[in-house]
């Protein structure tokens, strides 16, 4: 077997081409915690698309309260950004409903993915407009129409990473690349 050494933009292509099993609208339900706050739980939406030309994919995420029947309540989180890939990662730049501005960076998980499995883990290289916020983590594993995530952050009150979030959608919807 020969070693191949990819060119800067076969990695690109490969990144997205993995990244492409991002596309489409999910739905689940999550629930959050962390020291400062009570748990809770919460309906998700999320939606994503590309365009089939450019290394990026476009997402817009909500999440809705939801009260201990199960029943939705009061919008809580809404972000919208980009996933970019990068030659030897991936990156997410995210606003969201705060004001907080966020960059995010990683890699995809290369032994996962040689088994269908897109897995990737990014941890924040920028945050603004939140002075509360010293780190971010996210990670995400997506297998078939079934998308996990978990998200770990660090506060000026808890400045250990401690787990926030976690959630479990299913794809409910393919879209087709935008042109």
């Amino acid at each position: 077997m020969s070693n191949t050494i990819m060119t800067e933009e076969q990695q690109l292509r490969a990144t997205m081409q993995a990244l492409t099993r991002l596309i489409g609208k999910w739905h689940g339900r999550g629930r959050g915690e962390f020291p400062t706050i009570a748990p809770f739980q919460y309906e998700e939406e999320l939606a994503v698309h590309g365009n089939g030309v450019d290394h990026h994919l476009h997402f817009e995420q909500r999440t809705w309260k939801l009260d201990h029947a199960g029943k939705i309540g009061e919008p809580l989180h809404w972000e919208s950004g980009f996933i970019r890939a990068l030659p030897n990662g991936v990156e997410i730049a995210n606003a969201q409903n705060g004001y907080r501005v966020e960059v995010l960076r990683g890699e995809l998980d290369q032994e996962a993915l040689r088994k269908g499995i897109l897995q990737m883990t990014l941890t924040s290289t920028l945050l603004g407009n939140d002075e509360r916020m010293l780190q971010t983590r996210r990670e995400f594993h997506v297998q078939g129409d079934r998308l996990k995530y978990k998200v770990a952050m660090a506060t000026t009150t808890a400045p250990a990473l401690h787990h926030h979030l976690e959630a479990a959608l299913e794809r409910v919807a393919w879209f087709e690349q935008l042109r």
